[in-house]
């Protein structure tokens, strides 16, 4: 039984090697694991039956599975807005203008939101003078929510309707609606059409 000399036993210890060098220094030639293989693998035919289901066999895009949820989005949106604005009436409008809960909280609602534009006293800075005579859009307090809910977007002015809650939305409102006729001195000067006070 003839042994290995020490050279040769060094020899084949030493790690196998590519034909490919560089500067001197040689690659080891070691293969891929095989979990990282079957995990290639996996990743090709997965890309495969990913493209095949997408192009051929009616699969839903991400982008169409993104338009379709926006679609149900917006109609559920419109059916909720619909009902509130059925619940928002001029009558209910009036009852918070007298109810000091609803118009200390549209207070607090209006300072946090509205007075960047219209002042913390509603004079008007950006926005219209909110205490005078005159109003821009229609003459009401459901003219009133209206602006405020859909917003003015080509005078600046967003659309508050998806921002706040609908109790904050009423609230801020009927608060706004107290300040006609205070004509607040140092106001913005009138704009829109003089309208005469609330009917109640």
């Amino acid at each position: 039984m003839s042994e290995q000399s020490p050279s040769a036993e060094a020899a084949a210890a030493q790690p196998p090697f590519s034909d490919e060098e560089y500067d001197g220094i040689k690659e080891l030639d070691n293969p891929q694991p095989t979990w990282f293989q079957l995990i290639f693998a996996a990743t090709a035919v997965f890309a495969l039956g990913y493209w095949i289901w997408y192009h051929f066999a009616g699969g839903t895009s991400e982008l169409e599975s993104y338009r379709q949820d926006y679609a149900a989005y917006q109609a559920q949106r419109a059916a909720l807005e619909l009902a509130e604005g059925a619940a928002v009436s001029e009558e209910a409008l009036a009852l918070l203008t007298r109810d000091a809960a609803a118009l200390t909280h549209g207070k607090a609602v209006f300072l946090q939101s509205c007075a960047s534009c219209h002042t913390e006293n509603g004079r008007g800075l950006v926005g219209p003078n909110l205490t005078d005579d005159f109003q821009l859009h229609g003459a009401t307090r459901s003219d009133l929510y209206n602006t405020v809910r859909n917003g003015v977007p080509d005078k600046g002015m967003i659309a508050w309707g998806p921002v706040l809650a609908p109790g904050d939305l009423t609230a801020v409102v009927a608060y706004i609606a107290t300040l006609r006729h205070t004509n607040v001195p140092g106001g913005k000067p009138p704009q829109g059409e003089k309208v005469a006070p609330f009917a109640n």
